[in-house]
This record gives C-alpha cells, sequence and structure tokens, in this order.
C-alpha cells in the first residue's frame, strides 16, 4: 500500500475521535521518567531499609539482571508498609520530573505536539475525547490547558477535590481517566480517596494513591472505590468507541486492554503509535485484531516502519511521534 493509501485510511479513522490509550511514551517525550529511571531510584531509595528481606531482595535481583520495573515485581508480595513506601518514592520521583516539565511549560515558549493533537481531535461534534491512561503524570492535563480545552478526571472541585461518577460529560470535554491513580490524588487516615492538584511536598502521614507496578496492581485496581469506579467507566467508554488511538502503550495490563481486544477481534480499528513495537504488541495485534495499523520507528534514522494488517511499508519522514503523526492528519 503507497502511502498516499496509507494516509487515507489513518485520516479516515481519525474522523470518528478514537479512545486514546495513553501509556508511559506518551509521556517520555516531555522528560518524564521510563521504568528504568524509576526503578533505579526506588533501588537507591528504599534498598538501605529493605536490604536483607527476601521480598526486597527477590526484587533487587530481578533488576539487577535487566528487568524492567512492573516484571520485577511481578511475584513479589510485599508488606502494607513496603508497597506505602513504593507509592511514596514513585510519587517523589515522577512529581520532580513533572515539575520540571510545568515549569518549563509555563514559563518557556516550547512546542506541546500532544496538546495539538488533542485540540484537533475535539473539533469534530460533540467536541468530546475519552482518554484512558495508566500513567500518574499530568502530561495530559497540561496538554489540555495549553490547548485551552476542558479536563476532566472524576473529581469534582477546586483545590479539595473529591471522587464524583457524574463528572465525565459527553461534549465539550476531554474525559480523562487515569485508572492507575495520579500525582494529584492521595489516601486519607480513613481511606479514602482524595485529590489536591500541584503538590510539590508531600504532607506527613498522607500516602499517594496510586497503582504501583506488579501482581498486587490488579487487585488493588479491584478493591480500591474510586479505581474500580474509574476502571468502570474505562470500560464503558471503551466498548462505546468506534476505534482506539493507543500512544506509547505497552499492553502490560490486561484489566484495561481485555475489553480493547475485544472490539477489536469484532472489527474496531486501531492505531499503535510507538517509537517501537514489541514483540508482545506484534502478536496482540496479529492475533487479536482485524484492522490495525502500527506506526513505529524505520529501521533508518528519518524514516518509519507501518504495519496495516500484517503488510509493512517504510516511509521517508518520521511519523511515529505524536508531532509526526500530525502530519498525517492535518
Amino acid at each position: 500500500m503507497d502511502e498516499e493509501r496509507i494516509f487515507k485510511v489513518i485520516q479516515k479513522i481519525m474522523e470518528d475521535v478514537p479512545l486514546v490509550l495513553a501509556g508511559s511514551g506518551c509521556s517520555a517525550p516531555y522528560g518524564l521518567p521510563s521504568m528504568a529511571v524509576l526503578g533505579a531510584h526506588l533501588m537507591e531509595k528504599l534498598s538501605p531499609k529493605y536490604s536483607g528481606n527476601a521480598q526486597w531482595d527477590k526484587f533487587q535481583t530481578e533488576l539487577s539482571r535487566g528487568a524492567d520495573l512492573e516484571a520485577a515485581l511481578t511475584d513479589v508480595l510485599v508488606s502494607k508498609e513496603m508497597l506505602d513506601d513504593i507509592r511514596i518514592e514513585c510519587w517523589k520521583c515522577i512529581s520532580k520530573y513533572d515539575f520540571e516539565f510545568f515549569d518549563k511549560l509555563m514559563f518557556d515558549p516550547i512546542s506541546f505536539p500532544l496538546a495539538d493533537l488533542l485540540k484537533t481531535m475535539s473539533r469534530p461534534h460533540p467536541s468530546c475525547v475519552n482518554i484512558v491512561t495508566t500513567n500518574y503524570d499530568r502530561v495530559i492535563e497540561y496538554a489540555c490547558d495549553h490547548g485551552n480545552l476542558a479536563v476532566n478526571t472524576g473529581f469534582a472541585g477546586q483545590y479539595c477535590r473529591w471522587f464524583s461518577s457524574n463528572a465525565f460529560p459527553t461534549k465539550n470535554s476531554i474525559n480523562l481517566i487515569k485508572v492507575h491513580g495520579s500525582l494529584d490524588t492521595y489516601i486519607d487516615s480513613h481511606g479514602a480517596s482524595f485529590s489536591v492538584p500541584l503538590q510539590r511536598k508531600l504532607p506527613a502521614g498522607i500516602v499517594p494513591d496510586m497503582i504501583t507496578p506488579g501482581t498486587q496492581k490488579y487487585q488493588a485496581v479491584l478493591t480500591g472505590p474510586v479505581s474500580r469506579q474509574l476502571l468502570h467507566t474505562a470500560d464503558e467508554f471503551i466498548m462505546k468507541a468506534s476505534s482506539f488511538l493507543c500512544i506509547g502503550y505497552g499492553f502490560n495490563d490486561e484489566q484495561i486492554q481485555q475489553n480493547i481486544f475485544t472490539q477489536t477481534k469484532k472489527g474496531v480499528p486501531i492505531i499503535v503509535l510507538t517509537k517501537m513495537v514489541s514483540e508482545k504488541t506484534a502478536t496482540l495485534l496479529d492475533n487479536s485484531t482485524k484492522n490495525y495499523i502500527s506506526i513505529a520507528e524505520g529501521p533508518e534514522e528519518g524514516t518509519t516502519e507501518l504495519w496495516v494488517n500484517r503488510k509493512k511499508s517504510i516511509l521517508e519522514g518520521t511519523y511515529w511521534t505524536v508531532e509526526g503523526f500530525m502530519k498525517i492528519i492535518s
């Protein structure tokens, strides 16, 4: 398939405003830390406290062997104290990079391709874009502000915010479902989840309401009152979606992607935009979709590798980034 025909197929899919599934690769271009950086931070900050603990040593060994954070925490059953410490250190690490980007965005004129994409997607009536993300950072919220777009995360209020399942409108909004929590959400002493935006320092005695990677995240998603409702909302949006646009998503969350592949098996189109298509992702696309397009970095600098329903094309140009993707759909 030639370039013009491929672009027309992509443009047609985008006309119906896909549900966006955003992973860590969506935030990485803006300086947010990778899983490797996050794992190194945890080792530095928590090893002095937990060295000698069998579960922690197992986690440390897996990281030293080259496993990513998600894989290293798989099958590691941590105590509540250790889990809270992991949440706190994840919050501190990600928050540092998040604020660096926020400060740059506020006071330096920089390009923000994600904001441009969301603004373009929100133009068709009823001007509503649904986004499901596993990210904790606020890059998508910043993109909405930068594009002068209303964004709803499910928490009502201005500063002290509480979850409301009625906070997701059906028009004139970016609905952002953060199924694993956010830098802005916390758990109080009674176990209730609340949100206070843009805290640069974690208050004493407060634990971030963030679901960390590993085996226990599946239980946490299902048992947390807010995360359970967010997952339910995400599933509703997924089942109603006319198409999907995955940005930097690694397909490591079965609870989220199960319903997506239920729909793609029926023929609902999916576009995957990523730096590299992993073997796992390629297998899932081959076996669980009828109509897919993957857009990734090409074999040589300045090229793009596209797969359209198991047919590969190499194009001149960088189209696998959000900025490059905008050249296709604009």
